[in-house]
């Protein structure tokens, strides 16, 4: 652009995306990608991560964040049958009490492999008391936040937040585990590319956050999957 070459930039399409585990690229005029297919995955009792929708009374999970106790919550599939891929940005719905005034959210995408070796794929945060949305601009699939002001939550209170994580591509490997990570502190990064965007503020104050996941409080993880081996995702 600076010495006025023509090298057939413009014609390159507007969307370029690399997908972790194939070494290959997209190419796309539209993002999301057309062929996505918006899929709901419910955090269930047992750390149960499916397509299934919840029964009455299913439950919840609660965790301790302190300062000398840093619990967490995990969600997984079961193994998956299929190769699946993901392109796309992402978003956790979740339905939640604490009982403190405010929650640090980690919400991590996880690959467990066959071996059950974790690998944190991407993440997204929220701080609770920033948790208004952008109606105008936020998308099911990617919300938006106003970050205008500070509204504390009232301990006890069952709250609706809506976590929106990076976008990624990614083929996960039939045998392999789609899993979702919940905390409300970064994990030790066991490799420096997991060093990026890491070292959130840990909070002083002690409380237990619980997480709702029943027919009222429909708590899930929306993934865009774009690919699986035995159907074209986006085609019925």
């Amino acid at each position: 652009w600076v010495k006025g070459i023509e090298t057939g930039v413009k014609d390159l399409p507007a969307v370029r995306t690399f997908v972790v585990g194939t070494a290959e690229w997209k190419e796309s005029t539209e993002w999301p990608l057309p062929e996505t297919r918006w899929t709901p995955f419910y955090l269930h009792e047992k750390g149960q991560l499916n397509e299934r929708e919840h029964w009455s009374y299913e439950g919840y999970d609660s965790f301790a964040d302190s300062p000398w106790n840093r619990e967490q919550l995990l969600y997984a599939t079961s193994p998956l049958v299929e190769n699946t891929e993901i392109i796309g940005p992402i978003a956790l719905k979740l339905y939640a009490a604490t009982t403190d005034t405010d929650v640090h959210w980690i919400a991590s995408l996880v690959e467990i492999d066959a071996d059950g070796k974790q690998r944190m794929i991407t993440k997204g945060w929220l701080k609770a008391s920033h948790r208004e949305l952008d109606l105008q601009r936020s998308k099911p699939w990617e919300p938006i936040h106003r970050h205008k002001k500070a509204e504390p939550l009232t301990p006890g209170k069952i709250y609706e937040f809506d976590i929106k994580l990076m976008p990624t591509g990614k083929l996960f490997k039939a045998g392999s585990r789609i899993a979702l990570k919940i905390s409300g502190v970064d994990d030790i990064p066991n490799n420096p590319l997991e060093l990026i965007a890491a070292g959130s503020m840990k909070r002083s104050g002690v409380s237990r956050v619980t997480v709702f996941h029943d027919e009222n409080y429909p708590s899930c993880l929306i993934l865009p999957i774009t690919r699986s081996e035995e159907r074209r995702v986006g085609k019925e």
